[in-house]
């Protein structure tokens, strides 16, 4: 999208959220509107809701395996502002701008395998969600990958072009059955023209309970990549002798996830195996979680560590998470504090130590993020 267009598009998102409230409200409408009227207009001003987040993040990385900038700093801020109109029942309308200001300039984007520019201003989202009915849901847009992927597999920053469906199937009191799939552009950075295939089934046990656990079955089809290639984002995976990706991306992923809620201090543990069907060789990646406390449903200490194996064809390594230094060829364990004030401020504290699987040293990096959520 034009970058004129996205700064009309957050322009607008500014714009509406101090105007909306205010066409509302006065006397003047009151006066002359009819009682079935008002009642409409009130209706619908309740049927807009804004929303944003601010996340402020010092960044600090050491010993990594390159020539120059081996160990860097930086400082990083984020501010998201959107609103959701529900004009029926049946229909909702997100639209969200976003703006990036870093430290570094944009020209490091590629030299430290970045998801997202330093210095940006941005459309977020811009999608349409229509409702079948109360266990089927239609999404058409620019939004958060509905699937349920660990960040392993896919960066929760990106933010595809597509159309899905996702049905819930209620099979007793506790127990249900989740089916999403969808088509998808994967609208990563400079002008990537990849598309996605995807489909997940998650079958939740227990929903609720203090003790349940879910089973979550994806496959994924990556196409078109070769302008991913072309911009520097083919990273750690294998180079065909004209630059381009040397295979195809035909995954399937299991996750498992076992949660426990006894005496109100949840414990969490997941699993996560992904498997290139497309390679026979370094087509493989684990990931395991464990989770002790909750700093986002609930206010208080949440104390968490990761490790995960990621060999070299096993996804595309442009679009899991890149708070990992390395995205493919890859072994490393992270920890994390965080702590919940409230429902809206949070701050969390995680170091990284990685290495690729040609090094012999790790590498380390260290996140501070402060997080407010309005």
């Amino acid at each position: 999208m034009p970058i004129v267009l996205k700064k009309i598009c957050l322009i607008y998102i500014f714009t509406m959220s101090w105007f909306i409230p205010l066409s509302y409200a006065g006397d003047p409408l009151a006066e002359d509107a009819f009682e079935d009227e008002l009642i409409d207009i009130e209706e619908s001003a309740n049927r807009f809701e804004f929303f944003g987040d601010l996340q402020l993040r010092g960044d600090s990385v050491r010993d990594l395996p390159r020539a120059v900038e081996k160990d860097f700093d930086r400082v990083t801020a984020r501010t998201r502002v959107g609103v959701m109109w529900m004009p029926t029942d049946s229909i909702e309308v997100g639209l969200t701008g976003k703006i990036n200001i870093s430290s570094q300039s944009n020209s490091k984007t590629r030299f430290n395998l970045d998801n997202e520019q330093a210095d940006d201003v941005t459309l977020d989202e811009l999608f349409l969600n229509y409702h079948l009915n109360d266990q089927t849901r239609l999404q058409v847009g620019q939004t958060h990958f509905p699937l349920r992927l660990s960040p392993m597999v896919w960066d929760q920053d990106l933010r595809p072009q597509g159309i899905s469906i996702k049905h819930r199937k209620e099979l007793s009191e506790f127990n249900s059955l989740d089916i999403t799939g969808g088509v998808f552009l994967g609208n990563h950075l400079f002008g990537d023209d990849s598309n996605i295939k995807a489909i997940q089934a998650a079958l939740n046990i227990n929903e609720g309970q203090n003790t349940s656990y879910n089973i979550i079955l994806s496959y994924l089809n990556f196409n078109n990549l070769d302008d991913l290639a072309a911009n520097g984002l083919r990273r750690t995976n294998i180079a065909a002798a004209n630059g381009n990706f040397s295979h195809d991306f035909d995954n399937i992923d299991m996750q498992i996830n076992l949660g426990f809620n006894q005496h109100s201090f949840p414990i969490r543990a997941k699993l996560d195996l992904i498997n290139n069907l497309a390679v026979g060789k370094d087509d493989f990646g684990a990931r395991g979680d464990l989770i002790l406390g909750d700093s986002i449903g609930r206010k208080g200490v949440e104390l968490g560590v990761a490790t995960q194996r990621i060999q070299q064809e096993a996804l595309v390594a442009a679009f899991n998470d890149d708070d990992w230094w390395f995205p493919t060829r890859m072994r490393g364990t992270t920890a994390w504090f965080a702590y919940g004030f409230n429902e809206a401020l949070r701050v969390k504290a995680q170091v990284f130590t990685e290495r690729l699987d040609t090094q012999t040293k790790n590498n380390k990096r260290a996140l501070f993020d402060l997080q407010y959520t309005f």
